[in-house]
């Protein structure tokens, strides 16, 4: 028999422990459920049975619920974690976002909690072993070039920085994007629906909370400061990130969903910043293993390549493309951001574009046609789809690669 989910609820009032335990009574079928009346309660619980998902209120006395979840995160870093507060500042909310992987207002709906709840177990149960879950557990922010984080700053330390200027910026760099996208996405109070694109994120939140969020919680930092990754791999890795982004939302075209396109394109990477991030030491001999036994040059035959997928889960039992979608499923990002950047990567031929998983993958295989492999599709480029590849494809990629020449 499955053991069910353990959940734990954190709160110093008990009645709201109370009027948690009435609202999710139906629950109990599908998870275990204990309510901490305070920190202290809720680690010696967690220090007596595996809990998944923590769900704590911030204010409370003696440890709160920030010192409570960096706790959790050191010393249970596959427990998913989240905040349940209704007094809560603007200096709070940028402490809980670099520690909790949701943040829900008081008073929250019972179906938001629930969905909240039901969305972060389903992500632990996608990671696979415990190993995999810490990689994405463990990870608060995502490595940028630095190049991108200086520009970054200037900008948003000049007087006249927009929305329009600051999300520009972030477009460019996916570690940014992803990190701005999940505050808005888990923060219910700001918005309640979900944001993919990167300029209205920006708006919602305020320049200066973005200013707060790079510069005093480290959420946009370098990498790899001795110099062990291969050299310019990070910035390789952006620049290939940006042109699927591009090329992703040309191939969209008019469609509903070409802000989702454009925002699962630049993130569809972001796998390889959380194994560099959570497998520092282990990481750059894992991309050297994959160059090495790549076939080098234009005899290079796709089929027989290795992807990097494949490399990563012979050493590691996960992959850059598993990583990136429960990151981003924890982080609170739509469905299908998390469905196209799992499976930017999988082998299969596409031959027109009628969704975004359709339109990153398309768009991953073509730009690593064009600027070299990042992660080795198995694609060339528009020849790998052979004569069934739609015209508006072929017209899309033709104008991309216009772009390029000029």
């Amino acid at each position: 028999m499955t053991e069910k989910p353990h959940v734990v609820f954190v709160d110093d009032e008990p009645r709201i422990l109370d009027g948690l335990r009435r609202m999710l009574r139906r629950e109990s079928s599908r998870w275990e459920m204990s309510f901490a009346a305070g920190a202290a309660e809720a680690l010696a619980v967690m220090a007596a049975r595996r809990c998944n998902v923590v769900v704590s209120d911030f204010r409370m006395p003696g440890m709160d619920g920030g010192e409570l979840l960096s706790r959790v995160q050191t010393l249970y870093p596959t427990t998913a974690r989240v905040i349940l507060s209704g007094q809560t500042g603007e200096k709070d909310v940028l402490r809980v976002i670099a520690l909790a992987h949701q943040f829900l207002t008081k008073p929250a709906g019972r179906d938001q909690l629930v969905q909240t709840v039901d969305r972060l177990i389903a992500a632990q149960a996608a990671t696979g072993d415990d190993s995999a879950r810490r990689d994405v557990s463990m990870v608060d922010s995502l490595p940028s070039p630095s190049g991108v984080v200086m520009q970054l700053i200037t900008e948003l330390n000049a007087e006249d920085a927009s929305a329009e200027s600051v999300g520009a910026i972030i477009e460019q760099d996916p570690a940014a994007a992803a990190k701005v996208l999940h505050l808005v996405n888990s923060s219910a109070s700001m918005v309640g629906h979900v944001v993919t694109d990167v300029v209205q994120a920006v708006a919602l939140l305020g320049t200066h909370t973005v200013r707060g969020l790079v510069l005093m919680h480290d959420v946009v930092r370098s990498l790899d400061p001795e110099g062990v990754l291969p050299n310019g791999w990070i910035q390789n890795l952006t620049d290939h990130s940006v042109h699927t982004s591009r090329l992703a939302r040309r191939l969209a075209g008019s469609a509903p969903w070409a802000n989702e396109a454009f925002t699962a394109g630049l993130l569809h990477e972001v796998g390889q910043l959380v194994l560099a991030s959570s497998r520092r030491d282990d990481y750059p001999g894992a991309l050297s293993t994959w160059r090495d036994v790549k076939p080098a040059g234009a005899e290079a035959d796709p089929e027989v390549s290795p992807r990097l997928d494949e490399v990563e889960r012979t050493l590691f039992g996960t992959c850059h493309s598993e990583a990136g979608a429960n990151l981003l499923a924890l982080w609170g990002l739509p469905a299908a951001v998390v469905e196209s950047v799992a499976g930017h990567a999988a082998p299969g031929t596409v031959s027109s574009v009628q969704d975004p998983a359709a339109a990153v993958a398309f768009a991953h295989r073509v730009v690593e046609a064009e600027l070299g492999d990042v992660c080795g599709s198995g694609g060339h480029g528009s020849d790998a789809f052979g004569e069934d590849l739609g015209e508006p494809e072929r017209e899309a990629i033709e104008r991309w690669r216009a772009t390029l020449r000029q």
